[in-house]
Order: C-alpha cells, then sequence, then structure tokens
C-alpha cells in the first residue's frame, strides 16, 4: 500500500497548492508513481494539470476528490492501493470536515505556513485539528514548513518555541519566495520539468530538499527524532 501526505493549513494563501504539486514533481522523478488529490474547493491543482499542454502532461496524476465528503477516506486507501504515493491537497479551513478526513488516514501532514506573526497565530488552530487528529490515527506523522523565512529570524524561533512541547517537527527547508514558482504553475509544470524559466536550478534544490525531509519523516519510528527545533 501506497503512503498518503496531506498538506494542510487553515488559512490560504500559505503555497499549500505550490508545495503539493512541486513535491509531486519530486516524488515523481525519484521514480514513484504519484497521485495527487485535490480536495480544495478552488480546484488549484486540477486548473494547474488542466494548463500543461496536453502533448506533454504531467508526469502523476491528479484528480479532484473534493465532493466525496465522508468517503474521502476511503477513497484515498483505495487510491493509496494503485499509487506508491498519494499527495492531498486539503481545503484552507480546519472546520471544513474534509480536513479532518484527510489527516485521519494520512501517513504525513505537512503544514505550509508563512512567516508572519498571524501565520503563526492561525498554525496554533492547525495544531490543536492534529491533536485531536493524533485520538485515530496514532501513527501519523506531522510538521511545519515555514515559507518566506530565515531559520534565523525571530518569528521562525517562535515557532520553534511552540512546537517544543509538541510531538510536531519543524521542518529546516524553506520553501522561498521565487518567481520560478508561479511561472512554472502558469505553464502546467513544476520546477522539475519546467523549460526557458530562469531561477529554476535553486527552487528544484530547495523541493529536493523538503522531499528529502519527508522521506526522513516517513521512515522515523518517532517524530521526535527529527525534531528540528533551532
Amino acid at each position: 500500500m501506497g503512503l498518503v501526505i496531506a498538506i494542510a493549513n487553515q488559512k490560504g494563501g500559505v503555497g499549500k497548492t505550490t508545495t503539493t504539486m512541486n513535491l509531486a514533481g519530486a516524488f515523481s522523478s525519484a521514480g514513484y508513481k504519484v497521485f495527487v488529490a485535490d480536495a480544495d474547493g478552488q480546484q488549484s491543482c486540477m486548473s494547474w494539470a488542466a494548463t500543461a499542454d496536453p502533448s506533454t502532461p504531467l508526469p502523476f496524476r491528479v484528480g479532484a476528490v473534493r465532493k466525496l465528503e465522508k468517503n474521502i477516506g476511503n477513497e484515498i486507501g483505495r487510491l493509496a492501493d494503485d499509487y506508491e504515493i498519494v499527495i492531498v491537497d486539503c481545503p484552507p479551513n480546519i472546520d471544513d470536515l474534509t480536513t479532518g478526513r484527510v489527516l485521519a488516514v494520512a501517513d504525513a501532514t505537512i503544514v505550509p505556513t508563512n512567516a508572519s506573526p498571524l501565520d503563526l497565530w492561525s498554525s496554533e488552530g492547525m495544531m490543536a485539528l492534529i491533536e485531536r487528529t493524533r485520538v485515530h490515527n496514532t501513527q501519523g506523522k506531522f510538521a511545519i514548513l515555514v515559507s518566506k523565512s530565515n531559520s534565523k529570524t525571530l518569528l521562525h524561533r517562535q515557532m520553534s518555541d511552540v512546537l517544543k512541547e509538541s510531538n510536531v517537527s519543524l521542518l529546516k527547508t524553506n520553501v522561498r519566495h521565487r518567481e520560478v514558482y508561479p511561472q512554472a504553475a502558469a505553464l502546467g509544470r513544476t520546477v522539475f520539468d519546467v523549460r526557458g524559466v530562469r531561477g529554476v536550478k535553486p527552487a528544484r534544490e530547495e523541493i529536493n530538499s523538503l522531499y528529502e525531509e519527508i522521506v526522513e519523516l516517513l521512515n522515523a519510528e518517532d517524530n521526535a527524532e527529527v525534531m528540528a527545533n533551532g
């Protein structure tokens, strides 16, 4: 059975879809059979994939699962029977039951968040959902991905402090604000297969770094072994 990775945050505009699609590109480039399950009502992953040239489609499948509602967990399980990696782009709302249902079946949940006080506080609501999820998904791994931040900044240290008492990892990798990400999306590509766009190499390196950290997280016997709090 394949592994399920949920990309979730209760707030929009934090790079959720960018993370989902480029992470799918990284797993696909590493030789995995990948399915992206778009559970967000905005269907951004579906729109991204639809932009690709039909003669050169993305190297992974993208499908909508938003309308499955209470059956979404079972459907994701069936997808994991057919694919080695299933990455789910969750709705930007922790009160949406879809998010909780996805987290309940995910092997790992990644929470992208921007480096601002509002996003830091918003992530605390997401942390509360994670703690409730642990009751049903005791083996799930959870990690925060800070975007647009230097690891030496005060906000990054504050995020580390928030996580110290939890079993949630703070990933070392930062996905920075780069023009190549929206440019690749506009072409229906990821940073692993886009052509003719500047700045691809550093973007590819940071997504590969994220991929490696997530693989480490999935392989860890206990989240505490991969804590990166500082």
